[in-house]
């Protein structure tokens, strides 16, 4: 069952900071991405020195510069952290999918997809953007949260009029730690 936060102010600060999406395209633009028609704002990550196979490997996540001008992501963040029973916070990452395009099916896999729950967040999103799994799909409201698991295929179709921004945040919970202990 989702559960609402405040996701104005965070909407405000990236409608006035657009220029921050695209800052590190490498998602956008690896080779055979299924995100190459979407672009990202990365809150929170490795540290963006760490190269190659080490970029992806088991970190501590750190704040990327970006920060600074979109404090409002902070208090959003906390209060999906604190609802969830959040025990490390991991990656942040806010997509900007633009009218009419899609991110093609795909499974997230690596240390990071593995170790953390996924919590998504929309910010703007029009009716006709969808979050889809094979299980059934997210019409999402914004500032409901959902957690999602990425391990499965999924995808998103904007079919809206307008951009979809969402957040990604990721999160090792209490509960996940204890099931992984067990």
């Amino acid at each position: 069952m989702p559960f609402k936060v405040d996701v104005s102010g965070l909407k405000s600060a990236l409608l006035t900071n657009h220029d921050l999406f695209d800052e590190h395209p490498e998602r956008r633009v690896a080779y055979g991405s299924p995100h190459n028609g979407m672009s990202d704002i990365w809150v929170r990550y490795n540290s963006p020195k760490r190269k190659g196979n080490e970029f992806n490997s088991e970190h501590v996540a750190e704040w990327y510069p970006c920060i600074s001008r979109i404090p409002e992501v902070i208090d959003v963040i906390a209060d999906i952290f604190n609802a969830v029973g959040g025990e490390i916070l991991g990656g942040v990452l806010i997509t900007k999918l633009p009218a009419g395009e899609k991110i093609a099916s795909h499974v997230d896999s690596g240390w990071h997809a593995g170790f953390y729950d996924k919590f998504y967040v929309p910010i703007q999103n029009n009716e006709g953007s969808v979050f889809g799994f094979e299980s059934g799909d997210i019409n999402a409201v914004e500032g409901e949260i959902y957690q999602f698991d990425n391990s499965v295929p999924h995808w998103v179709n904007n079919d809206s009029d307008m951009d979809r921004i969402s957040m990604i945040v990721c999160i090792r919970t209490f509960e996940r730690s204890i099931r992984a202990a067990a």
